[in-house]
């Protein structure tokens, strides 16, 4: 029967690091825990070794120096013995049996390169938000429990967070693909990970609680380290130069336009002042990796008016999008009509053909929003939300 090692990579979780071994600890025998101090400067070995003299399924390691948790990933890796790794992050937990259906998914007589398991984020509000796995898997064209990335090329829009991922270490260790520095190294990892799995399944039972807290997050930090997002995309792509699937290569792309949009429009991580930067290098990564005019197309709504200002590289737009969003919602929550004048939606929509007579043709690199671009299969439903 397989084992599972658990690596977790710990930097200044002290106040979360028990709380998460309190949810793996009851996984039973076929298990091992690697805990990986990342040099962190507070009292989070102290507590791993409190766990690990009382529990022999528990190792705890150090780095060399404080590198990340990539980085710490790869430590861990190295040194886990299990038939499959499953990476957890120390301030988040495992849902009640979630070790058991882990290990029922990789215990067929054909088991799976990479397992994909399914989890809700849980908000430091209490707002819980579940993941799409299962309504992809609804959709998928192949068999959930064995398919390739080539058979289900939409399974990249679930999310590319390494522990919504378990995969088979003697697979792992043979493609050679490990954790960059910086942040955003989740995008490479999980992508050159897809594509080289000769065998993927889905566990859409909830098995992982992320839990998202203020300042321990770097989704919720302003940081330049943002602009990582964009060297691990480059990073991504390079990996992918060689695969011509139009089917792999346009949901790539679909994915990514989805995921620059999100960072950008995030407040908590891009500062005011460097979301023109910021913006650009999306544009430019848009125009670069755009599959065609017969292969995709902006959405409707809303979202494809930011995909097509993309294209045109019109920044004044963009933000005069976000203006009329804001102010509609600061509207609807109050009621009142705003003191100063909105941009009307036709504003926004000229503004594209702005951008591009500013910045050169939006065909220019990727083709232009106008040239008829095939319709997009449907894209999965947004997260629902519920209250604990």
């Amino acid at each position: 029967m397989p084992m599972l090692s658990i690596v977790i990579p710990v930097f200044e979780a002290e106040a979360y690091l028990a709380g998460c071994l309190d949810t793996i600890v009851g996984g039973g025998d076929r298990l091992e825990i690697v805990v990986v101090d990342d040099c962190s400067p507070d009292g989070s070995r102290a507590v791993a070794e409190r766990y690990a003299a009382a529990d022999e399924r528990i190792r705890v390691i150090t780095t060399p120096e404080n590198a990340g948790s990539g980085p710490a990933r790869n430590v861990g890796l190295a040194q886990a013995k299990g038939d499959y790794v499953w990476f957890v992050d120390a301030d988040d937990e495992l849902k009640p049996g979630a070790v058991e259906r882990v290990l029922d998914a990789v215990s067929g007589p054909r088991r799976p390169d990479v397992v994909l398991v399914q989890h809700e984020k849980v908000r430091d509000t209490g707002a819980v938000e579940i993941g799409e796995l299962p309504e992809l898997a609804e959709r998928c064209p192949a068999d959930p429990n064995g398919f390739t990335l080539a058979e289900w090329p939409r399974i990249v829009d679930y999310t590319h967070t390494p522990w919504t991922k378990v995969s088979r270490r003697a697979f792992l260790t043979g493609i050679d693909v490990g954790f960059p520095t910086g942040w955003y190294t989740d995008i490479p990892w999980t992508y050159a990970l897809l594509r080289r799995a000769e065998r993927i399944a889905v566990v859409t039972e909830c098995c992982y609680q992320w839990r998202q807290r203020a300042g321990s997050s770097i989704t919720r930090t302003r940081d330049d380290r943002h602009f990582d997002v964009f060297t691990q995309w480059q990073r991504t792509w390079d990996d992918f130069a060689d695969v011509d699937d139009a089917g792999i290569r346009t949901a790539l792309f679909n994915h990514m336009v989805w995921h620059l949009l999100l960072v950008i429009g995030n407040t908590e991580r891009v500062e005011p002042k460097k979301r023109r930067e910021f913006f650009r290098r999306t544009s430019e990564l848009y125009r670069r990796y755009h599959p065609g005019p017969d292969a995709w197309r902006p959405a409707g709504g809303v979202t494809g008016l930011k995909q097509r200002l993309l294209a045109a590289r019109a920044y004044l737009g963009y933000e005069a999008l976000r203006q009329v969003y804001r102010i509609a919602k600061r509207v609807n929550r109050s009621g009142t009509r705003p003191a100063n004048p909105v941009p009307a939606a036709s504003e926004v929509e000229a503004s594209v053909a702005d951008g591009a007579n500013a910045g050169g043709s939006a065909a220019q690199g990727a083709p232009d929003d106008a040239a008829g671009l095939a319709p997009q299969a449907p894209l999965p439903a947004a997260p629902r939300v519920s209250r604990r």
